[in-house]
């Protein structure tokens, strides 16, 4: 007798919880916003490191793109300084940003502040 009980409890039980567990949704929207914000640092910094922005001028142009291209390659990012004033995707397609950070490097021996775009 006890054991028909249990499966009636236990069917009213699951008839109860379906509609309730059906309503759950997984979360896929999930914030990688400080994944991509470290990702674009972590790119700045490789830049850096490999004197990258050590006094830039209008003549070193090709120069920085040259670097911005070596780490691109490595990291299948399109990376943009002020837009596209430097950037080493110069290949006309829509491209889409998804970190900026705001760093100041020295252009032509004074202290500018840029705009260091990654994406894709």
């Amino acid at each position: 007798m006890q054991t028909v009980e249990a499966m009636i409890s236990f069917l009213f039980f699951v008839a109860i919880a379906t509609p309730m567990l059906l309503q759950l949704e997984a979360q896929h929207d999930v914030d990688d916003s400080p994944y991509r914000m470290q990702l674009a640092e972590d790119a700045w910094r490789v830049l850096y490191l490999r004197g990258t922005f050590h006094n830039i001028t209008n003549e070193s142009t090709g120069s920085v793109e040259r670097e911005l291209s070596a780490v691109g390659d490595e990291t299948g990012l399109c990376m943009f300084i002020d837009g596209v004033r430097f950037t080493n995707c110069r290949d006309g397609r829509k491209r889409t940003i998804t970190a900026s950070l705001r760093k100041t490097v020295f252009y032509d021996g004074t202290p500018q502040g840029v705009t260091f775009s990654i994406g894709r």
